[in-house]
């Protein structure tokens, strides 16, 4: 054998070794090498793969896009929200993706819904029955007082990832885990007075309208309840009527209901909606004040103008009004 054609063969040899090299570098990358996750990936409908993609840890890596470009660009990635928990290769990602697996809807329970519309939102997205999430709320054991298996409160106001096909208890325990990751039972050890405190925050939040008002509101009703007041809140009187009026007239006021605060005195017997963490602080801190009253200032801010005495309240309200009535007169 010529010395060009050693060369010939240590070349082919080279390039054996180097290919066989890369083989083992792009197996050990993609199928062998694992990262860790913990997230939930949006692969969305109709937007370039590339940008949903970029959430991962692993979207500039040359072998994950090597792998990808192998198998048909992504093609057969299925769109939807995936919780990624736990170690993944690119291998088990990809397929992972392209499978379906561990997808998860999104799901959202904004703060002062109440109960019956949260059963009735999942039911409408298609993630389990109405009487099945009720029953779930029968059997599941929970620390603190649910009065007659009344949950109302108790849902935290949050964005869920809920597994596709997960039943309905599993669902509802989602739910009452987030309140209790914010909420401790340990840390509460009078769970009545916890229990009076959640019912005035979810007055609290359905009074609101701006976030820097509720330790405000707050005292307004700490104050009316230690000197015998009614709370008098519209807030409690719509919740008898599920919400559904957009103004409360002096008619709407007359129900006899111990959720009407205007006829009875003290808190209404139950959560009236599902406070935030906010709402709730609000209850337990509510700011030093002695004001007794407030009334929307209808100026499209949301906000309140809080009083210390009815004659000041009543002024206030009836300036507001000669003010409105000259503004619409012009």
């Amino acid at each position: 054998m010529d010395g060009k054609m050693k060369k010939v063969l240590k070349g082919m040899v080279f390039l054996g070794l180097v290919g066989l090299g890369s083989l083992y570098w792009y197996y050990r990358e993609t199928q062998v090498k694992k990262v860790h996750y913990d997230q939930v990936l949006e692969i969305e409908r109709g937007v370039p793969l590339g940008r949903s993609l970029s959430e991962l840890q692993v979207a500039d890596d040359l072998f994950f896009k090597i792998y990808l470009k192998l198998r048909n660009g992504g093609k057969g990635i299925k769109a939807g929200y995936y919780k990624l928990q736990g170690n993944y290769s690119i291998k088990e990602l990809v397929q992972l993706l392209e499978e379906g697996r561990d997808k998860v809807a999104r799901f959202t329970i904004p703060e002062g819904t109440h109960l019956d519309e949260v059963l009735n939102q999942l039911e409408m997205n298609g993630l389990g029955k109405k009487k099945e999430f009720e029953r779930a709320l029968e059997e599941v054991e929970f620390p603190y007082p649910t009065p007659g298996g009344n949950f109302e409160g108790y849902l935290y106001p949050e964005t869920y990832f809920i597994p596709e096909g997960a039943p309905e208890k599993r669902v509802v325990e989602i739910f009452l885990n987030e309140f209790l990751k914010n909420f401790p039972a340990a840390e509460y050890e009078d769970k009545k007075e916890f229990y009076r405190m959640l019912i005035l925050a979810s007055v609290i939040e359905r009074e609101a309208q701006v976030w820097d008002e509720k330790e405000t509101i707050s005292s307004v009703f700490h104050n009316r309840l230690k000197r015998g007041m009614r709370l008098e809140s519209d807030a409690t009187v719509n919740y008898i009527y599920g919400y559904e009026k957009r103004r409360m007239y002096y008619k709407h006021l007359e129900v006899d209901s111990p959720y009407n605060t205007y006829r009875n005195t003290g808190l209404p017997p139950a959560p009236i909606a599902n406070p935030d963490a906010a709402s709730i602080r609000a209850a337990f801190k509510p700011a030093d004040t002695d004001y007794l009253f407030f009334v929307a200032t209808e100026d499209g801010s949301g906000r309140h103008h809080f009083t210390r005495s009815y004659r000041e309240h009543l002024n206030y309200i009836r300036d507001v009004r000669n003010k409105n009535r000259k503004k619409n007169s012009n």
